[in-house]
């Protein structure tokens, strides 16, 4: 057996990534570099534990990069997420003086690298849901959505049972 040594940044990662998985820090560490079993699941598991995510303090930083890296990741299922919102068909009439006043009351910050903007002032458990209905929407695993809702300084929903899975 031999002995690697890690920042505590690293190990930090490296501890949280094997917490959502579920897997002792030595299994992840060989299935990352090939060595072991691959890892199933989802790539967001990685970003959630990466320098550019956790550099974030803030929680709404949090929130907010996390949208952006689904927008980049799944483009056009991030798209039609939010096209098929309740809310979306209303405000596609509005002035522009109109939406920027809607924008203003929503308190409304623009995702990174999108044309979308994220509404600010819903409370946490919205906030929550609505993360957990866009990961479950372009097919994140429950263990990531949890743990991304986690990393974002929420806290995860009751478990609401039954999950529609496509074929």
């Amino acid at each position: 057996m031999k002995n690697v040594e890690l920042s505590d940044e690293a190990f930090a990662a490296l501890q949280r990534l094997a917490a959502a998985k579920n897997l002792p820090p030595a299994e992840v560490l060989a299935s990352l570099l090939g060595a072991g079993r691959p890892l199933s699941g989802d790539h967001l598991l990685f970003y959630l534990v990466s320098a550019e995510f956790t550099t974030f303090g803030d929680p709404v930083d949090r929130y907010l990069a996390l949208l952006a890296w689904v927008a980049r990741s799944y483009a056009c299922d991030f798209a039609d997420f939010v096209s098929h919102q309740d809310s979306a068909r209303r405000y596609l009439m509005l002035s522009r003086d109109e939406a920027n006043s809607v924008r203003s009351h929503n308190h409304a910050r623009q995702i990174d690298g999108t044309q979308f903007w994220a509404v600010m002032n819903i409370d946490d458990a919205t906030r929550a849901r609505f993360v957990r209905r866009l990961l479950e929407f372009v097919g994140c695993h429950d263990e990531t959505v949890t743990q991304a809702i986690r990393a974002v300084g929420l806290k995860p929903a009751e478990s609401h049972g039954f999950r529609l899975l496509s074929a």
